[in-house]
Order: structure tokens, then C-alpha cells, then sequence
């Protein structure tokens, strides 16, 4: 892969092949069928398919050469590793598409071509939580557009609000990413000290990261409203109940340490998240 211009996604999906290769031969080896093929079917299902062909759809409408180059260099990697590993357990359908693969010097066929046993992996650079963060942002938007009705031809502008500079530096790079998985218009990704944009609907991901998405024409504000109250009740009654446990008699010595760090950050995300609620509502 030297000399390519690999983007995020690209070094993301061949870190999970990597991964995948190794588990796979694991798994082989352990005679662990059941979770070898479970990881097959995980990494084209959700990882291929769901993410990197979604995320490759921008690349390949533009006019970077590079860029589609190292796209496409990556997807027949991904392709071919992903049915040498697949062709034990599904020997017939593996060859057919083994054969369609395009390339010179290939095996004549998929029975005799060496099975993986290691890939390229860019783990060290920590792309899996920059894409385990982008997906989260994604899986925000496209909640909150169900949740508003916002039609799939809307297109809606958006915004990323990152309370991190490097973050931000990620996320700028992934815009089109971004469009492409939520089918929104444009995207704008901010700092922490950006207002909020005007005419939008705001949401809590988490301490690091806010959404927006323009709204202003869209929607009808009075059902917003009363969807961010009732987001609001539920989450009362999530801290109204960890607030019982945390008062319990004895709590600081019976609980471990570990449990009571993570029922305090789960209270102070209860708290931003009502506080954010709130303010949405009032700037509605």
C-alpha cells in the first residue's frame, strides 16, 4: 500500500481486515467455526458493506485520481482476503466471485490460492476510534432525522460541533463522509467556542461532540418541542433512579471504584444532556 493516498476510511478497513485475518486463523485453528464465520459475516455486512462502500461513494464521484485509486486498490484487497477466508464454508459462491475479480497473476482459481494469515494494519494511528467516532456522530444524525420526520430528499444543512482540536482536524477531512452516510447537504464542522448556528436543532452526543442540523422550514416546532420534553422526562427519571443508588446506605463502601466512577459520569451526562434539552427548547 506505499505510495497510495490512503484516506481515514481506507486505513480503517484494512486495520478490521487485519484484525479479521488474525482472528480468522484463530479461530480456524481452535476448530471455533461458529464465531470464525460469525466474524466473516460481521466484516462484509457491517464494516464493507454498511461503512467503507458508503464512505467510497464520494471519493469516487470526484475527480481526485489518486484518491480513487487507493480506493479501489483497498475494496479488491478487502474483496479477495475476505473470500479466501469465506471459501471453506461457502466453497461454489467464493469461486464465482473469485473469478470476476479483476487483476493479472491471480490464482486460476480460489481453491488454490494461499489462505490470509496477515494484513496491514494502521491501529498505532488510532483510525478505529476516529471511525468509532464518526459512526456514532452518523448513527446521531440519522436518529434525529427519523425522530424529526425530515424527508430522505430534504438533504438538510448540518453541523459537528468537537470540543477537541483534533477531532476537528478528523472530522473536517470527512465532510463528504459525512453527507454521504447521512444524506445531508452541507456539512459544517466546528470548534468549541463556535455559537451554535442559527435555525437548528441541537443534540447532546456526548462531552466531546454536538450536533445540529438546520431545521428552519422543515419541521413543525411545536411537535419538536414536545419530543425534546418528553427526551427530557426520561432522562429525569434515569437520573432519578441512579440517584437512589447512588444515596444508598453504604454506597462508597460497598460498591467498587470502578462502578462508582462510572455511575458519576453517567449522572453528569444525564445532567448535560437536560441542560442542553432545555436550551434547545428555548432557543426554539
Amino acid at each position: 500500500m506505499k505510495g497510495l493516498k490512503l484516506s481515514l476510511s481506507d486505513k480503517w478497513i484494512l486495520t478490521r481486515l487485519s484484525s479479521l485475518i488474525s482472528l480468522t486463523n484463530s479461530r480456524f485453528d481452535d476448530y471455533d467455526f461458529g464465531y470464525m464465520v460469525q466474524g466473516l459475516y460481521d466484516f462484509w455486512l457491517k464494516e464493507l458493506a454498511d461503512y467503507y462502500i458508503e464512505a467510497l461513494k464520494p471519493v469516487m464521484k470526484s475527480e481526485d485520481a489518486e484518491a480513487k485509486k487507493a480506493a479501489l486498490n483497498t475494496l479488491h484487497i478487502c474483496l479477495d482476503s475476505a473470500l479466501r477466508m469465506l471459501h471453506p464454508t461457502m466453497p461454489y459462491l467464493t469461486e464465482e466471485l473469485f473469478q470476476r475479480l479483476p487483476g493479472k497473476g491471480r490464482p486460476e482459481s480460489i481453491c488454490i490460492a494461499p489462505f490470509p494469515n496477515e494484513g496491514v494494519s494502521f491501529e498505532a494511528e488510532g483510525v478505529e476510534q476516529s471511525i468509532a467516532n464518526l459512526q456514532l456522530v452518523v448513527s446521531k444524525f440519522r436518529a434525529q432525522f427519523s425522530a424529526l420526520n425530515i424527508a430522505k430528499s430534504a438533504n438538510p444543512s448540518i453541523f459537528i460541533r468537537c470540543s477537541t482540536d483534533q477531532t476537528k482536524a478528523v472530522f473536517s477531512k470527512e465532510t463528504a463522509v459525512f453527507q454521504s452516510l447521512v444524506r445531508s447537504g452541507e456539512t459544517t464542522v466546528l470548534g468549541k467556542d463556535a455559537a451554535d448556528p442559527e435555525g437548528c436543532i441541537k443534540s447532546f452526543v456526548n462531552d466531546e461532540l454536538t450536533i445540529f442540523v438546520k431545521v428552519a422550514g422543515l419541521i413543525d416546532m411545536n411537535m419538536e418541542i414536545q419530543r425534546v420534553q418528553k427526551r427530557i422526562a426520561e432522562i429525569g427519571k434515569a437520573k432519578e433512579g441512579l440517584a437512589k443508588k447512588l444515596n444508598m446506605p453504604g454506597y462508597e463502601k460497598k460498591v467498587p471504584e470502578k462502578v462508582r466512577t462510572e455511575n458519576a459520569a453517567k449522572m453528569a451526562g444525564y445532567e448535560t444532556e437536560i441542560k442542553e434539552c432545555e436550551k434547545s427548547i428555548a432557543d426554539l
